[in-house]
């Protein structure tokens, strides 16, 4: 009976994970669309949003507390734990980067250069990565996840090329400002990448015990 009830406990924080990524990826929706259709309007709606998934963040972290004191649970059941706390962990901080992205954003409103669509399909790739690593721990995929390793080599590739690019540009002293602020951006979007790569080097954690590092 009570192992019955500990197991419930292990899928309902596992589900509250896959609510908390779909709240991520929502935001990561958000926050790419304000940068490619010139939308500052929703940055508030977007930072909003951040409260709510910070505070689930740590309720859910308290559920896991409160699981591991009452239980007590040991080996694979402890490492499922661990993971639920460490992937809430990285989805909050994407979360974050959204905002960071968001924020940045709105003071690109003004211009009009091609790399704005060029960094709006680095976004989106990046935010598919989140969206691959929620379904392979879903569905305790440790190949999917090892694939996410390849998506990040690539995205990083694209990056480099990107700000290659981008300063190499012969510009006026006032783009100066914008092309510093696409490359914040940028850069936004790699940390998002790599944050997906670390979830799905905890999902291979969770399955064998060992970490493997992906970036």
């Amino acid at each position: 009976m009570l192992r019955s009830l500990f197991h419930q406990q292990l899928d309902e924080v596992a589900n509250h994970i896959q609510e908390l990524g779909s709240a991520t990826l929502a935001q990561l929706d958000l926050a790419i669309a304000s940068f490619a259709n010139q939308d500052a309007a929703s940055v508030a709606a977007i930072i909003d949003n951040d409260k709510n998934i910070n505070k689930n963040e740590l309720d859910l972290n308290e559920r896991v507390f409160d699981i591991i004191a009452r239980q007590q649970p040991v080996a694979s059941d402890l490492r499922k734990l661990i993971v639920v706390m460490k992937i809430a962990g990285d989805l909050e901080r994407v979360a974050d980067l959204a905002v960071d992205l968001a924020k940045v954003s709105k003071r690109l409103v003004p211009y009009q250069g091609e790399a704005r669509q060029e960094l709006s399909l680095l976004a989106t790739d990046a935010r598919n990565m989140v969206a691959k690593a929620l379904i392979a721990y879903k569905n305790q995929d440790v190949m999917a996840a090892q694939q996410l390793a390849k998506l990040d080599d690539e995205i990083d590739e694209r990056f480099g090329l990107f700000i290659k690019h981008l300063f190499r540009q012969d510009v006026g002293e006032p783009d100066v400002e914008m092309i510093t602020q696409l490359a914040f951006i940028a850069r936004y979007v790699e940390r998002i990448a790599d944050y997906a790569t670390n979830l799905s080097e905890w999902i291979i954690y969770e399955a064998n015990g060992q970490h493997f590092d992906l970036n």
